[in-house]
C-alpha cells in the first residue's frame, strides 16, 4: 500500500495494524497536511458487518469534538477498499509507553485526567466506547492524550440519570474468543463479559483497568487463556496496588479500586465523579507547582517517591502545620487582608488539602483568591466581608461564573463579586445572605441529547409546516443541575408531507425540531439529528416501531431524540 495514491491522499508509511484494518501515514496533497488513514482491506470490505462497524466507528468519533479524542475527517472508497481519513497523531500508545514497573505517579495522573475528560465528553454525547485499553490511547510527545478506535462504540438510545448512568444497551453478539467478543477481555467490565446490558459505567471499569496497568505495569486481570481471563474479570479481586507499587498514594489506589468494583452500582457513577476525585491529586503532582509530600502508607524519606521531586523545606512562619489552620481562620475573620489557608493534605481521597497562601501583593482580590478561600473552608460571610473591604479585580464572564460554581463558591458570594457595593437585605445575616440562591448562567453544549415523547398523533395527511409537539421524557442536567425539566414542551414542524404512492411506494413524512422550554422560561433551540445533514438540514422520519392506528403516521407516546442546536445559555438558581 505504501506509495499508493487514493484520491488526493498519498500513502507514505505503515503505522500499525489491528482487528479492523491497517493504519498508514499519508499526505493530503490538496491541503498539504499529514493524515492517518485506516484501511478496511478488500477481504473485510465484502463482509457487511465489518463495513457497518467501520462506518459506525467514523460516525461515533466524528460526532465528538474534544482535544483528547481523535478527529475523523472523512470516509473514502477506492474500488472495494474503504479508507477512514483521520487526524495524524505523532506519538506512542500506552501499550508501548508503560514500562514493566509502571509509569511515574505524576505522569499517570496527567494521562488519567485527560482520559477521563475524553470519556466524559463521549458519555455526555451519548456514546459508550466499550473497548478502552492501552492500545487505544495515544500519547503525543507533548504529553497530550488521544483516545482512539470507537469501532465498538454504542450510541445510547435514551437519556436518564447522571451522564446516562442508568441507560442500558444490550450486546447483540455471541460471546466467543475469536474477535466477536465486544471488547478486549483484559479490560472489559463483568457485565460486558457476560453479554449483559452495558452502560457508561462499563467504560469506568475499563478506565480503572487501564489506570491499574499504568501504575503497576501489570494487567489488572490476566489468565492463561481468554476464557480464564474472563473468569478473572468476573470473579477475582485485583492484586492490591500497594503490593506491586508501594509508591502509589492510597488516594489514587482508592480511585482504581472503586472503578473496578464488580457491581456497577458500587463504582463511580459518572466520569465527572472520577474527574473530581483526580483533581486534588492532579494539583498536588503538578510539576510546575510546589507540593506537600503525598500521604503514604509507610513513612518515606523525602525524594523517594518514584518520579516526584523532594518536597522543599521552608522554615518561614507562613509554612505552618495543619494545627494552625483554626487560628489562621479566626485571624482572617478579624482582618481585612492577610493570609488564608489553602489545601492541607488529608487522608481522604476527595477532600482538598491546604498550605498557607498569601494574598496578592497589592491586596487585590481576584477570582482565584475566592476559590482558594472556599477550598480552605472559609465561612461565606467572612468571604463576603473580605470582598466588601478589599480592592477587587473580578472576571464575571459566563465562563468564569461557571468555573466559580463548579469550584463550590456559594451563589451569594458570586453575586457579591458581581456587585461588591450591594448590601444584603435588611434583617438578613451575612451568613444567610451568603447562602441565598442567586441566578447563575449554565451553558448547554451543542448536541446535548434530549429524550422526547410525541404529545399528539401525526396524521398521514399532515402538511408541510404543520406543528408537531413533544414532551421531555427525562430531566436534562448539566453538572447535576436540571436545565430542562421532565414534562417541558418541545416544538417542531413537518418538513416533508406524505405524497401519493407511485408504483406502491410512498414518501416518508419527516419533521424538524425547533425549540424546547428551559427551566428559566427561555426557549432552547434544538434539532432532530445529532449531526446536521450535508445540506445543513436536520430532519428525520416520524416513523417509529410503535403501533399506530389507520390514518396515523406516528402515534402519540412514541419516543424520539432531540439535540441542543449550538451553544445555549440557561439561567438557574443555585
Amino acid at each position: 500500500m505504501v506509495d499508493r495514491t487514493v484520491l488526493q491522499y498519498q500513502l507514505l508509511e505503515k503505522l500499525g495494524a489491528g482487528g479492523m484494518g491497517e493504519v498508514y501515514k499519508a499526505r493530503d496533497t490538496r491541503l498539504n497536511r499529514f493524515v492517518a488513514m485506516k484501511v478496511l482491506p478488500a477481504g473485510m470490505a465484502g463482509d457487511l458487518e465489518h463495513r457497518r462497524r467501520f462506518v459506525h466507528e467514523a460516525q461515533a468519533a466524528s460526532g465528538l469534538n474534544h482535544p483528547n479524542i481523535i478527529t475523523i475527517y472523512d470516509i473514502v472508497n477506492d474500488g472495494n477498499t474503504q479508507y477512514m481519513v483521520m487526524e495524524y497523531v505523532s506519538g506512542r500508545t500506552l501499550l508501548e509507553l508503560v514500562p514493566k514497573d509502571g509509569l511515574p505517579v505524576p505522569e499517570a495522573i496527567q494521562y488519567a485526567a485527560q482520559m477521563a475528560d475524553a470519556l466524559g465528553a463521549a458519555h455526555t454525547a451519548g456514546i459508550i466506547h466499550r473497548d478502552l485499553k492501552p492500545a487505544n490511547v495515544m500519547i503525543t510527545g507533548a504529553g497530550l492524550v488521544k483516545v482512539l478506535d470507537f469501532g465498538l462504540a454504542k450510541l445510547i438510545e435514551g437519556v436518564a440519570g447522571d451522564h446516562f448512568g442508568t441507560t442500558v444497551t444490550a450486546i447483540g453478539v455471541p460471546l466467543t474468543v475469536e474477535g466477536t467478543v465486544m471488547g478486549t477481555v483484559n479490560y472489559m467490565s463483568p457485565e460486558q463479559a457476560e453479554g449483559k446490558r452495558v452502560t457508561a459505567r462499563s467504560d469506568i471499569f475499563s478506565f480503572g483497568a487501564v489506570l491499574y496497568e499504568m501504575l503497576t505495569g501489570q494487567c489488572a486481570f490476566r489468565g492463561g487463556s481468554p476464557i480464564s481471563t474472563l473468569s478473572a474479570v468476573l470473579r477475582d479481586d485485583i492484586r492490591p496496588i500497594v503490593e506491586v507499587s508501594p509508591d502509589v498514594p492510597f488516594e489514587l489506589e482508592s480511585i482504581v479500586e472503586t472503578c473496578l468494583k464488580k457491581d456497577p452500582d458500587q463504582r463511580f457513577q459518572s466520569m465527572r465523579e472520577i474527574q473530581e476525585a483526580l483533581a486534588p491529586l492532579k494539583r498536588r503532582y503538578d510539576p510546575g507547582a510546589t507540593h506537600d509530600v503525598p500521604t503514604m502508607r509507610t513513612p518515606r524519606a523525602p525524594g523517594t517517591l518514584r518520579g516526584v521531586a523532594p518536597a522543599p523545606v521552608n522554615p518561614r512562619p507562613s509554612k505552618v502545620l495543619a494545627v494552625g489552620i483554626a487560628a489562621g481562620l479566626l485571624a482572617l475573620a478579624a482582618a481585612a487582608g492577610g493570609y488564608w489557608w489553602n489545601r492541607s493534605a488529608p487522608p481522604a481521597a476527595h477532600v482538598p488539602s491546604t498550605t498557607a497562601t498569601r494574598l496578592p501583593a497589592d491586596g487585590t482580590l481576584n477570582n482565584d483568591s475566592i476559590v482558594e478561600m472556599v477550598e480552605a473552608k472559609v465561612a461565606p460571610d467572612v468571604i463576603v466581608s473580605q470582598i466588601r473591604a478589599s480592592k477587587t479585580n473580578f472576571n464575571m464572564s459566563a465562563a468564569e461564573v461557571i468555573r466559580l460554581s463548579k469550584a463550590g463558591v456559594p451563589a451569594a458570594v458570586i453575586e457579591t463579586m458581581r456587585n461588591p457595593s450591594a448590601e444584603p437585605a435588611t434583617g438578613a445575616s451575612p451568613a444567610a445572605a451568603a447562602n441565598a440562591p442567586v441566578n447563575t448562567p449554565v451553558v448547554l453544549g451543542d448536541a446535548l441529547p434530549i429524550r422526547l415523547t410525541l404529545a399528539e398523533d401525526i396524521p398521514n395527511d399532515a402538511a408541510e409546516g404543520d406543528p408537531v409537539r413533544f414532551k421531555v421524557a427525562h430531566d436534562v442536567r448539566v453538572e447535576d443541575t436540571v436545565v430542562i425539566a421532565r414534562g417541558a414542551t418541545a416544538t417542531g414542524a413537518i418538513v416533508d408531507a406524505a405524497k401519493k404512492r407511485i408504483l406502491g411506494i410512498g414518501a416518508k413524512v419527516t419533521f424538524r425540531l425547533e425549540r424546547v422550554d428551559a427551566v428559566d422560561g427561555q426557549q432552547v433551540t434544538i434539532r432532530a439529528t445529532e449531526v446536521r445533514h450535508r445540506d445543513g438540514s436536520s430532519k428525520r422520519s416520524v416513523n417509529t416501531s410503535a403501533r399506530k392506528s389507520k390514518g396515523v403516521a406516528a402515534a402519540a407516546g412514541g419516543d424520539y431524540m432531540g439535540y441542543v442546536d449550538g451553544a445555549n445559555t440557561v439561567t438557574v438558581k443555585r
